[in-house]
């Protein structure tokens, strides 16, 4: 799974913003946008991942920029990932390996970083916060993720977005740990607030989140005091009705093809 826990965490959702924030709640944008310096944040959510594609086979999408995914590969209805790939002005794909579905649908190709390259921190499904470090240096022109972006942004004259101007704190990427602090700033007095946890303390042993300032480790359980994110404190609990498989087994066709997981190799 690649850091799909982390990916929350820093809104990496077409409805979500940094630390677990809503893109629809006024109250969050402003906390995002005084973060980073900004006049507003928009109020419109993205597209899911299936919505961009298909606006994209339908001509509404004209560049498609795909990082660390093979939607060629992985996707569902590829038929209309295919045609959207092939109908979009510019696609634009950064990947580790050439040979990767998605690759031959590329007019512009950047070669990125391996997981094995790679340095910064992954969280798992019990909120705990672990230091990753690269085990090799990156191989020929492959550049890290993050580097890429801030190489875009350097491009559109918006390098001076990517820095914490409204705490008066110049932290244009130059590292990972630039990033995390950046990240951990924007969770001060969220559910997740690590603005507790350096990157000197990942260096000595993984910690969960929360782990606010002055704490000195992090919560192991959560909500224990019965207070929950909500506006009025209390869970909240939705009942779904059950839907059927799409396509039941039957006799003709008794087996069910599931594609398994391990730790590290999902999906693609």
């Amino acid at each position: 799974q690649p850091n799909a826990m982390g990916g929350r965490e820093v809104g990496g959702l077409a409805n979500l913003l940094s630390a677990h924030r809503d893109l629809g709640n006024p109250t969050h944008r402003a906390e995002v946008a005084h973060l980073w310096g900004l006049d507003d944040v928009p109020a419109q959510p993205g597209k899911t991942a299936v919505e961009m594609f298909q606006a994209a086979a339908d001509g509404h999408i004209k560049v498609l920029w795909i990082a660390c995914t093979n939607p060629a590969q992985s996707m569902p209805d590829q038929r209309t990932v295919r045609k959207a790939l092939e109908r979009a002005e510019l696609v634009v794909v950064q990947e580790a390996f050439a040979t990767a579905e998605t690759c031959a649908f590329a007019d512009l190709l950047l070669p990125a970083t391996t997981w094995g390259e790679k340095e910064g921190t992954v969280t798992n499904s019990e909120r705990r916060i672990t230091r990753v470090r690269a085990a090799v240096p990156p191989s020929g022109q492959a550049q890290h993720d993050w580097q890429i972006a801030l190489a875009l942004a350097e491009r559109l004259g918006q390098h001076k977005v990517f820095k914490l101007r409204s705490q008066q704190m110049d932290l244009t990427y130059a590292n990972p740990e630039a990033i995390w602090n950046e990240h951990r700033e924007s969770t001060r007095g969220r559910d997740l607030d690590i603005t507790g946890l350096s990157y000197a303390q990942l260096d000595r042993q993984p910690e969960q989140w929360p782990m606010p300032e002055g704490a000195t480790t992090g919560a192991k359980r959560l909500y224990e005091n019965g207070q929950f994110p909500t506006a009025n404190g209390k869970a909240k609990f939705v009942a779904l009705d059950y839907v059927p498989v799409a396509e039941p087994c039957e006799s003709r066709f008794p087996f069910s093809f599931n594609t398994g997981r391990l730790r590290d190799q999902w999906h693609t």
